[in-house]
């Protein structure tokens, strides 16, 4: 009889998957779905182009002034009975290396904003990858648990079936029905969780996994894990080279207040008609030059003002370097460890754990073991396997933020690039 239920026993153990038909989708191709739907792509383009526009707009010289002008019109007469008639085309032009200066300035703006928008979209594949992440666990966690519940009510239901032969105590059944009770619940509770995960994965992606199996969402590959902070470059994160943007244009704004007390020049030219003259027709230039008369009051407060700006903009990014390394070595030494303890499960302790059930099963079967010692057995590598399965995401997650401080993305840098030129 022993022999009989060890083989029932076995059913947790020993499940032969068929292979199915179901589609199966990537990281990336999730990233991809999200970056074609999700309004935060659209935000992050509308704030680039609208970059591009103020660029061109600050680079655009003053509107000029043209002017047609009638005097001395007798009282009640047309305007052809004028005593003088001019035309003028009048143009502001600022200092030619003010231009020098408002063109790097804007650059900046530029290079900025597109980086800001790289940021958000790199925000939202963290996101997406976390979520994905999320998604992948619960179905393996699901199933995991679905295998353990069917081999605990399998068991409750034939003790059952023993206990009404009298061929074994009561107490077993009980403690059975226990197992089983637990497992089930612990069942319908991921499931309950697995329809809200799949649910935000859902609208971040817009993907149905009805029917859709999930890759996992790294390979679990050494080559692949920084082992060193010297391997990791902070200088490509993206915040770091936002904060040295403005590191840059704050310096030529200092530069821009101190020389401000260059002239600004307006050119005009113009044709006036004197009928009243033996030769009516005038025409001639003029040349004017803007002095800044108040350089020595509101002058220097622009350099004030840009000097402590400068120094600001320099603090801020000598204090965001200094926190991305912190968390550079804080994100690489959580890796490393997850990659040497995802290694100890799966060369040691799953292994001990599997063999451990095993040897109480046999154990049980000749009659050396008692059935609380097979479900401890039992209990501890469903706790293992569980472990293993979070070790695996744990790593996934922190990859995927050190992917997002490196300012890197699953579809690539040109492509990620490329999103912000789609559309409109």
């Amino acid at each position: 009889m022993k022999r009989w239920i060890a083989g029932i026993l076995l059913v947790f153990t020993f499940i032969i998957s068929q292979p199915g038909k179901a589609e199966m989708i990537t990281v990336v191709q999730a990233v991809n779905s999200a970056f074609s739907l999700h309004p935060a792509v659209k935000v992050a383009r509308a704030n680039y182009k609208q970059a591009l526009g103020q660029r061109l707009i600050d680079l655009s010289p003053e509107p000029a002034s043209l002017a047609l002008e009638y005097e001395g019109v007798p009282g009640g007469e047309a305007i052809d009975a004028h005593e003088e008639r001019r035309l003028s085309l009048s143009q502001e032009i600022a200092f030619p290396l003010k231009y020098s200066w408002r063109a790097r300035v804007a650059g900046i703006a530029v290079d900025e904003a597109r980086i800001d928008a790289l940021i958000q979209l790199l925000e939202l594949e963290l996101e997406v990858r976390n979520s994905y992440t999320q998604a992948w666990m619960i179905d393996r966690e699901l199933k995991i648990l679905e295998e353990n519940a069917d081999a605990a009510e399998n068991y409750a239901h034939q003790l059952k079936r023993l206990v009404e032969l009298g061929e074994t105590a009561p107490l077993e059944e009980r403690r059975a029905r226990v197992e089983a009770l637990q497992a089930t619940t612990n069942r319908d509770a991921v499931r309950e969780e697995r329809f809200a995960v799949l649910g935000k994965f859902r609208s971040l992606t817009g993907i149905d996994t009805t029917g859709i199996v999930l890759s996992p969402p790294i390979v679990f590959s050494q080559s692949d894990l920084f082992r060193s902070e010297s391997k990791f470059n902070v200088d490509k994160s993206y915040e770091l080279k936002s904060a040295q943007l403005q590191s840059t244009q704050a310096d030529i704004e200092t530069r821009a207040a101190v020389f401000n007390w260059l002239p600004d020049l307006e050119l005009s030219y113009f044709q006036q008609n004197v009928p009243s003259e033996t030769d009516p027709d005038f025409w001639g230039v003029e040349l004017g030059i803007s002095l800044p008369a108040w350089f020595w009051l509101s002058g220097r407060g622009e350099i004030l003002a840009a000097k402590a700006n400068q120094r600001a903009a320099q603090g801020n990014l000598e204090n965001l370097n200094l926190q991305q390394q912190t968390a550079t070595v804080e994100l690489i030494q959580s890796q490393r460890a997850l990659w040497d303890k995802l290694k100890l499960y799966e060369e040691q302790i799953l292994p001990l754990a599997k063999e451990s059930y095993e040897l109480a099963m046999k154990s049980y079967k000749t009659g050396e073991a008692s059935y609380l010692e097979v479900i401890d057995s039992q209990r501890t590598l469903l706790d293992i396997q569980l472990e293993h399965l979070e070790i695996k995401a744990a790593l996934a997650d922190v990859t995927s933020e050190i992917d997002r401080l490196a300012g890197r993305s699953v579809i690539g840098h040109d492509e990620l690039q490329n999103m912000l030129n789609r559309g409109h």
